[in-house]
């Protein structure tokens, strides 16, 4: 037995196949479809109030949200010239802090070099309780010298 099929029968039937496959696809996809919305349709018939506020305040949103960026952005541009001012005045803070830490580094060891010598000396001169005076004596007029000293 010869079954004989022309090109124009074979097409249908690819065509018809084609179809039904794609049917039984799409039955299943809106039976899914379907059970979606029955869960979904009395959520939002009972939240219906409150996303027609949210609807209605969306384009309030959108407003502040554009102004912000145009904020940030102008905020953004300004940073861009100032940090580096800022940057170079901060160099220079320290600089001159660091400078000036160096300056009393100097005279607080220098007085204490002096504090140091003048008590020495004055053991070795004598005990008594009056050398113990001019030692403070001394101690005074030099932190009042190396202070004077340090402000000119």
């Amino acid at each position: 037995m010869l079954i004989q099929f022309t090109l124009l029968d074979l097409m249908i039937f690819w065509v018809c196949a084609l179809g039904i496959a794609a049917g039984i696809l799409l039955i299943s996809i809106l039976w899914n479809i379907k059970k979606a919305v029955g869960v979904l349709g009395p959520m939002v018939e009972t939240n219906q109030e409150f996303i027609e506020k949210t609807i209605k305040t969306m384009p309030g949103i959108f407003e502040n949200f554009e102004q912000i960026s145009i904020n940030v952005r102008g905020t953004t541009d300004k940073l861009k010239s100032s940090v580096p001012v800022i940057l170079q005045e901060v160099e220079c803070i320290t600089g001159a802090a660091k400078g000036s830490i160096e300056m009393a580094s100097a005279a607080i060891d220098n007085l204490s070099f002096e504090v140091i010598g003048t008590v020495a000396s004055f053991k070795k001169d004598s005990s008594e309780w009056t050398t113990y005076l001019n030692i403070i004596a001394e101690i005074f007029q030099t932190i009042y010298r190396t202070l004077y000293s340090s402000k000119q």
